[in-house]
């Protein structure tokens, strides 16, 4: 109590604590009094009664000696009347020396069995006090009973024992003294303390009583009560302190005058600023809103664009590829040739735009797939060599892979590809002499992830330090001048900056215009399953002829890894001198032939002498533009002729089957093989409002056995579909009145077509515009221009599949959304259960960008509650991939916080974009809603 008590003591009122501070030292005071007076009184009564019985003791021991010794019963009571007669003493009694009682008064005793000592003896009790002394006879004359001071001069072994006294000695009678006293004192205590206290409140009240008076003037002078506070009456003694408060007192009435004049006119001035911030703000809302629907409409412009292009494209370049198969005369050759180059640059520069488009409005996303890097890579250089390599510019395309680099990867191949045919082909074009390589080298590994590092270093022109901050820039360019050598659109390399930083990753560049550039940029990519193929060892002997010391370092370097062993040659003089002395050691020669007419002699005299002098077969390397057609001998003599840069798998297949003189149909890359006999006799039709398109697939498709019907709208094509029966039907999206995806709804509905394979050929480019076209029934998409190698490649694919429509729409919703589960949830009402899916899809978007937000600020609690919300209303609309990511997420932070915590979100993220993606393709029954139906 004292603790607690000292505890909330600075709470207490300063009357409380003056009064405390006079009273509580007098109380102490008075306590410590009394108990010494109380205890100093109880030691003396008991110290009386302790000598009082031990005096008795002796006297009636010394007293009743002769009576004893003469057994005179007479004196022996007399002796214990005189002592019982003493108001403390409770019980006498006489021993004799064989310890039976001879004579007693008085109560009985209360100890019975107590020793007998040899002397005196005296001990105390909790009522009593028990006194015991023996008593001793010596032998003197007569006198010595009349004279009690004779045995004090006896030896002790002189004398006799002859009996013993014990008296036993009441204590009730001091204990009653005791109380009596004890009440006493505290009375006048309590009566002390309590004059006392009515002295000390007096005085605490008295002096304190100014001072509260003083704070509650000051408290009505905080609340503003100056006329109150100018009232206060104090005691003489603080007249000057009345004065100095009267005088705040009037200072402060004074500033709270101008005070509050002061604060009605910045309300004053705070309204009119808020009626102009109110316009402001709804002209802002106004922009805002025309800024957003220009956006759409440039968004929408652009896809218009692209489908008005991309459709007199699509007949261009179609028509081209089919005049290029029959055109025999060079010169004309040449200018089909040039159309098809300047087509597929100007599908180039719309991709450009559409792209920069989409990164803009945050609508590119990227896609997930097993790819090898190695050979998109390759496919990069074989594609880039063909367009950009000419007879003046003969340079050197290297792709150098660290030892750790795997080959299989998960991630946007077609991004991938994009980043490295935009800085492989600006390497390209810049780069007059010398080399492009590529550098591939893995910065960091976990179990999910792979940080690759990326090197395009080319001995190009080079790009001045003080214009290097123009690269990234949108529609900007180093050389801005109207003599430039160089064109493009300037957004090359932004859009790969924006893809790389999509990818998680950096994009640096450093440049000498003395030795060339290098850009450097790292991505993330998914660890794929897909183990790296191993080949077998060829166990080869060759001859090599590669006049650049870096692309000869190159082939070497793979023939080793291959168990190919090769002796280069400078010459050609060295490479037949060789060859007459170590021929039957050589299997095969592998060497390069420059596009020009004497280096394609040489190549020709040595093919034909090595073949009829020592049957050794020839591998012939050629570069862009020297193609194969240009030198249709050497194909006859020839083992292969292989495109530069060399493709390792090509190489290696060239190698492996040096006995196989058949070469391939074609030198180009992408030509296609002869059709599939299975397809042949398909009934296809194809629907579009350009008769010129439907005219090109009708080229196409008819020449290799399939039976082709055109309609030329929607509406024909459901009256042809009723009438007859098709395997597969193509349908352009954009047509009036009604358009592809109207159509195809309406012929989803007829028995016939529930599963018949429907391709869309389109030229929109946009994510969600190609998930309205499978939402609305479609089985997949061709974008404009069709290429007809994957035109034929997209009808065989789609004729040999047994899946209902139904199927592979549901085999893309697997482990991201599950409909049964969310009708389960609401007892199987579809209505309820779209309603909530609705009302978490709808904020999905929103939600995500408060995701990477609270990461980005490292808000653990608030991106804990964000995550839990999704968490929570995911568990009852069937979307289970989201779900599950948010209940690892939640359980991550919970338990470890923001630590390693990216890729957890990241793949929470993904699955939130995955599932928005995938929205329209969900099998409800009823329509969707608006919002999520617009373009």
């Amino acid at each position: 109590m004292i603790k607690h008590f000292f505890q909330n003591f600075p709470t207490f009122s300063l009357s409380n604590k003056l009064f405390w501070a006079l009273f509580a030292p007098v109380l102490a005071v008075s306590i410590l009094a009394a108990t010494f007076l109380i205890s100093t009184r109880f030691t003396d009564l008991n110290q009386n009664l302790y000598e009082r019985t031990s005096y008795i003791t002796e006297q009636v021991a010394t007293t009743s000696e002769y009576a004893i010794v003469f057994s005179d019963q007479n004196m022996m009571y007399r002796i214990l009347q005189n002592a019982l007669n003493n108001g403390d003493i409770s019980s006498v009694q006489l021993f004799n020396s064989e310890q039976k009682i001879i004579a007693e008064l008085g109560k009985a005793p209360i100890s019975v069995n107590t020793p007998f000592p040899e002397n005196n003896f005296i001990k105390e009790h909790a009522d009593y006090l028990e006194s015991i002394s023996a008593i001793h006879y010596s032998s003197n004359s007569l006198d010595g009973v009349f004279n009690g001071q004779t045995n004090l001069f006896i030896p002790l072994e002189q004398r006799n024992l002859i009996g013993w006294v014990k008296i036993e000695a009441n204590k009730s009678v001091i204990t009653i003294e005791k109380y009596q006293y004890a009440g006493l004192v505290i009375f006048i205590l309590l009566l002390f303390n309590v004059l006392t206290i009515l002295g000390a409140f007096h005085i605490s009240q008295t002096l304190t009583q100014p001072i509260n008076r003083l704070a509650g003037s000051l408290s009505k002078l905080v609340k503003g009560q100056f006329s109150t506070a100018k009232l206060m009456k104090l005691p003489p003694e603080y007249s000057a302190l009345q004065k100095d408060l009267l005088d705040l007192t009037e200072r402060l009435e004074h500033h709270n005058d101008e005070l509050v004049a002061g604060i009605e006119q910045s309300t004053e001035d705070i309204r009119r600023s808020m009626d102009s911030m109110e316009e402001k703000s709804a002209q802002l809302h106004i922009a805002n809103r025309e800024a957003m629907e220009s956006n759409r409409l440039k968004s929408q412009f652009l896809a218009n664009i692209s489908h008005e292009v991309r459709t007199p494209l699509n007949a261009i370049l179609g028509y081209t590829k089919t005049l290029q198969k029959d055109i025999t005369d060079t010169q004309q050759r040449f200018y089909v040739d040039t159309i098809e180059q300047s087509t597929n640059s100007l599908l180039a520069i719309i991709g450009d735009i559409l792209d920069f488009s989409k990164i803009e409005a945050g609508k590119l996303s990227l896609e997930s797939n097993h790819f090898n890097l190695k050979a998109l890579i390759d496919d990069v250089y074989q594609t880039l060599s063909i367009n950009l390599l000419t007879k003046e510019k003969q340079i050197d395309l290297v792709p150098e892979f660290s030892q750790d680099v795997p080959e299989w990867f998960i991630g946007d191949s077609t991004r991938v590809r994009q980043i490295l045919t935009n800085l492989i082909g600006n390497a390209i074009k810049f780069t007059h002499q010398g080399s492009v390589r590529t550098k591939v080298s893995l910065t960091a590994q976990n179990a999910q992830d792979i940080t690759l590092s990326f090197q395009i270093i080319d001995t190009g022109i080079g790009i001045a330090e003080h214009k290097i901050h123009r690269l990234f820039k949108p529609f900007s360019q180093v050389d801005t001048s109207t003599t430039r050598q160089f064109g493009g659109t300037g957004l090359g390399l932004v859009i790969t900056k924006k893809l790389v930083e999509q990818m998680h990753g950096k994009i640096e560049v450093s440049s000498d215009p003395s030795i060339g550039s290098t850009f450097r940029f790292t991505i993330n990519l998914k660890a794929s399953q897909k183990t790296n193929s191993t080949k077998a060892s060829l166990n080869r002997h060759i001859l090599l002829l590669e006049p650049s010391a870096t692309y000869k370092s190159y082939l070497n370097s793979y023939l080793k890894s291959i168990g190919v062993s090769c002796i280069a040659c400078s010459d050609l003089e060295q490479m037949v001198a060789i060859l007459n002395k170590q021929h039957d050691n050589i299997d095969a020669i592998l060497f390069s032939v420059m596009p020009d007419n004497q280096s394609v002699a040489e190549a020709r005299e040595l093919v034909s002498y090595s073949a009829q002098q020592f049957t050794i077969p020839c591998i012939l390397m050629i570069q862009p533009p020297g193609q194969i057609t240009h030198y249709p001998d050497l194909k006859k003599l020839c083992s292969d002729i292989l495109l530069k840069p060399i493709s390792h798998d090509r190489l290696y297949s060239a190698l492996q089957n040096l006995n196989n003189t058949a070469l391939p149909l074609a030198d180009h890359p992408l030509k296609a093989d002869m059709p599939n006999e299975k397809i042949k006799g398909l009934k296809i039709l194809a629907v579009d409002d350009s008769p010129i398109n439907l005219q090109l697939l009708s080229h196409w498709l008819t020449p290799i056995g399939l039976d082709v019907s055109l309609a030329y709208s929607g509406q024909q094509a459901i009256n042809m579909a009723a009438r007859e029966t098709f395997d597969m039907i193509f349908m352009d999206i954009q047509m009036p009145e009604m358009d592809g995806m109207e159509t195809t709804q309406a012929l989803r509905k007829m028995e016939d077509y529930v599963n018949t394979p429907i391709i869309a050929l389109t030229a929109h480019a946009l994510g969600s515009e190609q998930q309205q076209i499978l939402a609305s029934g479609m089985n997949a998409y061709l974008t404009k221009p069709i290429d007809e190698e994957l035109l034929i490649s997209t009808i065989e694919t789609w004729c040999s599949n047994t899946e209902s429509f139904q199927d592979q729409v549901d085999a893309k919703l697997v482990g991201i959304f599950d409909l049964e589960k969310a009708l389960a949830i609401v007892d199987g009402k579809e209505d309820i259960a779209k309603e909530m899916f609705d009302m978490l899809a709808d904020t999905l978007d929103a939600e995500k960008k408060l995701v990477q937000h609270h990461l980005e600020n490292q808000d653990t609690e608030k991106l804990i509650e964000v995550v839990h919300r999704i968490h929570g209303a995911s568990k009852y609309t069937g979307t289970i991939n989201i779900a599950r990511h948010a209940g690892f997420l939640e359980t991550h932070l919970k338990e470890l916080g923001l630590e390693d915590a990216d890729g957890v979100a990241e793949d929470f993220i993904d699955a939130i974009e995955e599932l928005l993606s995938h929205r329209q393709l969900i099998p409800w029954t009823q329509p969707l809603d608006s919002s999520t139906t617009k373009a």
